[in-house]
């Protein structure tokens, strides 16, 4: 009879569930938070230690192992968008480990039974190797068209909140004309929650910039104008506002305007912001 070690056990698939959220953050190009990835994988190690002690339980069953794994999803990326896609992902990247571990396994000479948690470590230090190399190539080639990466920023105006994923532009150079400040540009159903159903209304319509700003002349929030050029623009205005306080990673960045996009800045929803290059060097 081969003997389970408790704390064995929970720390291997802490190791195991933490590598696999954190390369599927990575292919998915979405903030990667390791404090939620961290607590999500303790979650997933707790329920295979308790899985593995009440062995005759329906713990067991399927089901509760795909909960516990939606579980472990909504824990570390419960507020991003694309929650099915990255559902899809995280089950393609534990599958794809899972096949690594037993291939290692058998070409080191063992069997399928020596793949099975809890895992050894001569099986499970090269396909943590593998894991990593085959996630760092994906990746790079991911970055070649987002070179900048992403981040999270955070809102705060008039008591009122709302969070974002924003691409790091490094071609984007906008500034704030007046002051010199930075500029965050947004799309407008990404800034909802900080706006009444009037404002919002009057963003989302095919107004110009100028025509928007005679309209939201009299609300709460002190619009104005900035120029901007674009490829294929010379010349156009934004409507831009300045809110009580923006967070990127964290970091609080003051003077920052925020700008209204005209039009959707992802189709596939995985950022609704752009920042400038200015913030590549910033890390979470």
């Amino acid at each position: 009879m081969r003997v389970i070690y408790v704390d064995i056990l929970f720390l291997l698939n802490l190791a195991v569930n933490y590598l696999i959220l954190l390369a599927t953050a990575k292919i998915a190009a979405v903030y990667i938070n390791r404090l939620k990835i961290l607590l999500a994988a303790a979650l997933g190690g707790a329920y295979a230690v308790a899985a593995a002690i009440m062995t005759h339980s329906p713990m067991q069953s399927v089901w509760f192992k795909i909960g516990a794994a939606v579980l472990m999803l909504l824990v570390c990326f419960g507020r991003e968008r694309g929650l099915f896609r990255i559902t899809l992902i995280f089950f393609a990247v534990s599958a794809a480990f899972g096949g690594i571990v037993l291939a290692v396994s058998l070409l080191g000479g063992g069997g399928v039974h020596e793949a099975l948690v809890p895992v050894s470590l001569k099986v499970l230090l090269p396909s943590f190797a593998l894991s990593y190399a085959a996630t760092a190539l994906l990746f790079k080639k991911l970055g070649r068209r987002r070179p900048g990466g992403f981040a999270k920023i955070v809102i705060v105006h008039a008591g009122k909140r709302t969070e974002l994923t924003s691409l790091i532009d490094t071609g984007n150079s906008l500034t704030d004309p007046i002051g010199g400040g930075k500029v965050l540009i947004a799309e407008a159903d990404a800034l909802a929650p900080l706006f009444g159903s009037k404002v919002l209304n009057i963003l989302r319509s095919d107004m110009s910039s100028a025509e928007m700003l005679e309209k939201l002349s009299g609300c709460d929030i002190a619009f104005r104008l900035i120029p901007y050029s674009a490829v294929g623009l010379r010349k156009g205005l934004l409507l831009a506002f300045k809110p009580d306080r923006v967070t990127v990673n964290g970091k609080t960045e003051k003077g920052m305007l925020v700008a209204i996009s005209p039009t959707r800045l992802s189709e596939g929803g995985l950022y609704s912001a752009i920042v400038g290059g200015d913030f590549m060097e910033v890390r979470a």
